[in-house]
């Protein structure tokens, strides 16, 4: 009776973690991460390759491919997915994150379940269960983000479990350990790069040359197996990691180095005073490990071997990863494997110390237990009020955000939206973030959803209807001259910026996320073509008509080599008797490269293509790694005659890396396209 009580109560904390998950809220309209992986997960649904791989995080696409998969064929069988997903956007993102808390819930519920059966103590499976709660942090993100984070913490109580498995087992070189942790290990840095320290874990505590070198080789094509979306984008993602290696700023920025000393030492003090559980329980595992280690007898080292082993391996991994993010600190959400073993080492910390004792003292130490545990929850009460603070913070965002756009569609419904871009949180700047981070292969279908999908991008100071920049010229001719701008900035030095930039702004009204300005488009520079000279420096034109004697090549007026003659066809044109043919999906053609490019140069770039192709684009990119990239596929205007002009508006940016501009054109749809008529004007 005692052991079915104690059963059913190891249920209690996973619900209540189920519980205040999924009545925690979250930022309505979040971009980073959460859009990002919302389009690559429909990337994978449609069966198309991701965008996205810097954490990796193509786990996290994987789960969000199936689960909106499954969502949609139960909401709409039938229809078009990926048009259901962006046109419920919230709904499928809330699906992701609610998910995530209820796989969680049940890893917390088999964790506790699983701790009672191997070490014959309820205690110990409660205390693991409760650990979690020590940590704002990784309460928050389980509770209000779709983000690797979640499946780190998947992850980290799985490897759990498998060490609990083999700390139990008699067969510990059994081969099948090795595989099993090099699965979940490749799985683990598939997911972040930050569950790296935690690979330490197994190779320490597997016995035997063979089962470490085992393991090892298996981390490897788990590793591929669980990255094959971002396969296409593996020379990236080891150019960005390099990146982080070898530069002392975040995200791979700064200058050349490890490490910049002062800047180092200065995280490794904040991660002490902003994870004071995980020091606390880390200097006490350390004390303990010292002191078998240094005052242990030989005789009675094969006694608890397993449980020093264990418990080094759980420490070097803990600071390990502190030492790893110290190195680019910005929040504790990096420090999540270290954050989810808390539990687990005060668990091994009590095993090393009951392996030494005699019976006598086990018994007090195991009857002490359930002090202890009331010590954590103790502990763990105390973060209530922050995180009440975090859940009313949301909750009051979204109702300052709700508030503000039921304003504009009754105060302002004549005026037209322009949404600032990248930081605002609404619908369309959140999809927007998404797409460019999948690649673009939903900009077709988000024109075609949110026409009004208009966007000041402060990146590189240009107007834009989704992926499409808007001239200049073009912007007060075609939206007239009620024109506000939504969704920031909000601080003194943005406005500046924005203005700096040549807007002119007048702040209407703002909220706790939200700002709104009318743009005075009669005294905005911007619209007086003071942006860059009215007369292009140079410019080219070529309507594909001259080829070079052997056909190989599309030659300019001077007789000089264009570019190769790839895809040029006779089959239709908008003047004389050729144009560019792109006939298949993923088909390209062009490749121009612009010479001698340098930042704040200006350049307007069009072409004329077939009006029935949604998805072809003009693409303008670096030619090295850089992430410099835009495209176009919406026609500025249209001839009558089934040709639609397409543009790029482009002001080179200060941190563009090379001299050398690729223009190229891009065919992703699934019917052909042909493209005639370029041009080129540098100001």
């Amino acid at each position: 009776m005692i052991k079915k009580l104690q059963i059913a109560f190891l249920v209690v904390i996973p619900l209540v973690f189920l519980v205040l998950g999924l009545r925690f809220d979250r930022t309505k309209y979040g971009t980073d991460p959460e859009s990002a992986y919302l389009l690559n997960g429909i990337n994978i649904a449609c069966g198309k390759a991701v965008g996205h791989f810097d954490n990796p995080g193509t786990t996290v696409q994987m789960y969000s491919a199936v689960v909106i998969s499954v969502t949609h064929v139960l909401r709409h069988p039938g229809t078009n997915l990926q048009t259901d997903v962006l046109s419920n956007s919230e709904y499928y993102i809330e699906i992701l994150r609610k998910g995530f808390i209820l796989l969680n819930a049940c890893i917390l519920l088999l964790l506790g379940l699983f701790t009672f059966s191997v070490l014959k103590n309820f205690w110990a499976g409660l205390l693991l269960q409760v650990a979690p709660f020590l940590s704002v942090t990784l309460l928050e993100e389980c509770f209000t983000k779709v983000a690797p984070e979640q499946l780190l913490f998947t992850a980290t109580v799985v490897l759990i479990i498998l060490l609990l498995k083999f700390y139990n087992s008699e067969d510990r070189d059994n081969k099948r350990f090795s595989i099993l942790f090099g699965l979940l290990a490749g799985f683990g840095m598939a997911t972040k790069l930050t569950f790296l320290p935690v690979l330490i874990i197994p190779f320490i505590v597997l016995e035997g040359q063979r089962n470490k070198w085992l393991y090892v080789g298996t981390i490897i094509p788990a590793f591929i197996l669980f990255t094959l979306p971002a396969v296409t984008g593996y020379l990236h993602m080891a150019n960005w990691f390099l990146n982080l290696g070898t530069h002392t700023g975040t995200y791979g920025s700064g200058n050349s180095g490890f490490i910049d000393p002062a800047k180092y030492l200065g995280s490794l003090i904040l991660i002490v005073k902003n994870n004071k559980a995980l020091v606390v329980v880390m200097i006490l595992a350390t004390v303990v490990v010292l002191f078998a280690g240094l005052f242990r007898r030989k005789q009675l080292q094969a006694k608890y071997k397993k449980e020093f082993s264990i418990l080094i391996s759980l420490l070097v991994a803990q600071f390990g990863s502190i030492l790893m993010v110290a190195k680019h600190y910005q929040s504790n959400h990096y420090l999540f494997p270290a954050l989810s073993l808390v539990g687990f080492v005060i668990i091994f910390i009590y095993l090393l110390i009951s392996s030494r004792l005699q019976e006598k003292g086990k018994t007090i130490l195991r009857k002490s237990f359930p002090v202890f545990v009331a010590i954590v929850i103790g502990f763990a009460v105390l973060n209530k009020p922050d995180l009440t603070q975090a859940y009313e913070g949301y909750r009051s965002s979204n109702q300052s955000t709700n508030e503000t756009f039921a304003r504009l569609d009754r105060d302002y419904k004549s005026y037209v939206k322009v949404f600032y871009y990248p930081v605002s949180f609404n619908e369309y700047a959140s999809l927007k973030w998404g797409n460019v981070y999948s690649k673009q292969y939903s900009s077709g279908k988000l024109m075609e959803l949110f026409p009004e999908g208009l966007f000041y991008n402060v990146t590189d100071n240009s107007f834009q209807f989704w992926e499409t920049n808007i001239p200049a010229k073009e912007v007060v001719q075609k939206y007239g001259g009620r024109i506000l701008l939504v969704g920031g900035p909000l601080n003194y030095e943005e406005i500046k910026k924005v203005e700096a930039n040549g807007l002119k702004l007048k702040r209407l009204f703002d909220s706790r996320l939200q700002a709104v300005f009318e743009i005075d488009t009669a005294n905005s520079d911007f619209f007086k073509g003071k942006m860059h000279s009215g007369t292009p420096k140079w410019s080219l034109q070529n309507d594909l008509e001259t080829l070079s004697p052997d056909g190989q090549s599309v030659l300019s007026a001077d007789g000089t080599v264009f570019c190769k003659n790839s895809s040029v066809a006779s089959s239709k044109a908008r003047s004389g008797k050729h144009a560019f043919s792109l006939p298949t999906i993923e088909c390209y053609g062009m490749n121009y490269e612009i010479p001698a490019v340098k930042p704040g140069d200006w350049y307007e770039i069009s072409i004329w293509k077939t009006v029935n192709s949604p998805d072809a684009f003009l693409v303008a990119s670096a030619e090295t790694a850089d992430p410099f990239y835009l495209q176009s596929s919406e026609y500025i205007e249209t001839d009558g005659k089934g040709w639609g002009k397409v543009m790029l508006n482009i002001k080179i940016p200060d941190d563009f890396k090379g001299n050398k501009l690729k223009i190229y054109l891009w065919n992703h749809g699934n019917s052909p396209c042909w493209f005639d008529d370029f041009r080129i004007d540098k100001y």
